[in-house]
């Protein structure tokens, strides 16, 4: 009965809609003209008003079928090797392809001036600044005891790799190599011999051989029809072998990094929830309006924050939180021995070396970015305890003074509104990044 019932409806109200459609359009065109040659009847009007509706109703009810039927459609052959899967790759990809680009205000066009136009600003943007930093010696880092650090360099255990392996997404876009980690998986009892031998090398010599440390950079859209390098943001697609020994040292680090990250740091660590520290936030924002106490609060932007990373100071600061040197010394092969090429609709650009910064991308880029920014913590804290910096206090009875929240690479600094604070936050931002490389956008 139900299915009966359904078909009559069907029937009724929504088969043919377009013709409907169309008819009633046509209908609307000779009311419409009929209104300008004279005057209409008072039917007439109610039918004009009637059919405007009309067109409205079902021309929502059209789209609405159609989205349910594409939706449909994708859930059947969205992830299958079909003609509709590959329609829609093949439309993806022409709108995302690079046909033109602007640098300096000047539209460049055809292949080789559109790849030449990606690859000098990304080569240079990554070379090395070459300056003189002043050290972290003066710094008060929190460290690591004997355990924690001899647990970061132990031998390396099949059971962690495998597991190591079967935590990463298995459809993962691969890297230069052209191997995603479903195909490791499929075939780990094969494979399984030569990645271990492979980590076994690494932990007993520390070095990387040429190409493994090899990466593809992907530029992203941001928006639609982009043109500018602005307008994308890059992701950086690392080889199997790499991602899987990176992925090993990130599952080590993440164990013990809570132990020299100060609470004010909230993301990537374990057991601190991200969300306790936009509660903080908005605890003071909140105090803030209702005691209508005066408040600093700024959000610091870094330029290209994981990009500008020196590596000279992420080393220092593992020194001074007493990682191990051999530890830093895979830490620094890692990062250090990198090489890039940019994929430009597809095709890789020529190969450069990478002088700076940390990948996005790298299983250990987020970890290592919180042990740098741990850099402006210390300075923060020593700001307050030298009275340079004056933290925002929340509570009556047992008040709490909060002066900085970090989120990986989003800060926050809030404080008592006054110009000496201003004056000191200026101070410790412009130093932090003279040290480490991270520039913040004062413009912003």
């Amino acid at each position: 009965m139900i299915k009966v019932a359904l078909k009559e409806w069907h029937s009724a109200h929504v088969q043919n809609l377009p013709s409907r459609i169309e008819s009633l359009k046509a209908r609307l065109t000779d009311l419409d003209q009929k209104g300008e040659d004279g005057v209409l009847s008072e039917d007439e009007i109610v039918e004009l008003h009637g059919v405007s509706s009309d067109i409205h109703s079902l021309s929502r009810m059209n789209a609405s079928i159609c989205w349910q039927q594409s939706h449909a459609l994708w859930l059947k052959e969205g992830d299958a090797n079909s003609k509709y899967f590959h329609s829609v790759l093949a439309g993806r990809r022409r709108r995302n392809a690079i046909s033109v680009i602007q640098v300096e205000e000047v539209t460049l066009e055809g292949v080789d001036p559109i790849r030449q136009a990606v690859f000098s600003p990304f080569a240079s943007h990554f070379k090395a600044t070459n300056m003189d930093r002043p050290g972290v010696g003066t710094l008060q880092f929190k460290r690591l005891n004997q355990l924690e650090s001899s647990s970061l360099t132990k031998p390396f255990l099949e059971a962690e790799v495998k597991s190591a392996v079967w935590d990463c997404d298995s459809f993962k876009s691969p890297g230069p190599d052209g191997i995603n980690f479903g195909f490791i998986k499929d075939f780990w009892a094969e494979l399984r011999g030569d990645v271990m031998r492979f980590i076994s090398e690494f932990h007993r010599n520390g070095k990387l051989t040429k190409g493994i440390n090899s990466t593809f950079i992907a530029l992203i859209p941001k928006i639609d029809s982009p043109q500018r390098l602005n307008d994308f943001r890059l992701i950086s697609l690392v080889g199997s072998l790499y991602n899987i020994l990176a992925k090993v040292l990130a599952n080590r680090l993440r164990l013990v990094i809570g132990r020299v990250i100060s609470e004010s740091q909230t993301a990537f660590v374990k057991d601190r929830p991200i969300l306790d520290g936009v509660l903080i936030a908005n605890e003071v924002v909140d105090d803030a309006r209702k005691s209508k106490k005066e408040l600093l609060f700024f959000k610091v932007d870094f330029e290209k924050a994981y990009d500008s990373v020196d590596w000279g100071y992420l080393d220092d600061v593992m020194g001074r939180m007493s990682f191990p040197v051999l530890w830093r010394k895979w830490i620094n092969e890692c990062v250090c021995t990198a090489t890039a090429s940019v994929l430009v609709n597809g095709s890789p650009t020529e190969e450069f070396p990478l002088g700076r910064g940390l990948r996005q991308g790298d299983p250990l880029s987020p970890f290592l970015f919180l042990l740098a920014a741990e850099g402006l913590n210390v300075m923060m804290e020593a700001a307050v305890a030298c009275n340079l910096f004056t933290g925002y206090s929340v509570g009556e009875r047992d008040p709490v003074s909060v002066s900085h929240l970090q989120f990986a690479d989003d800060t926050l600094l809030l404080g008592v509104k006054s110009w000496a604070n201003v004056r000191a936050l200026r101070a410790v931002l412009v130093l932090f990044e003279t040290m480490s490389g991270l520039k913040v956008d004062f413009h912003k």
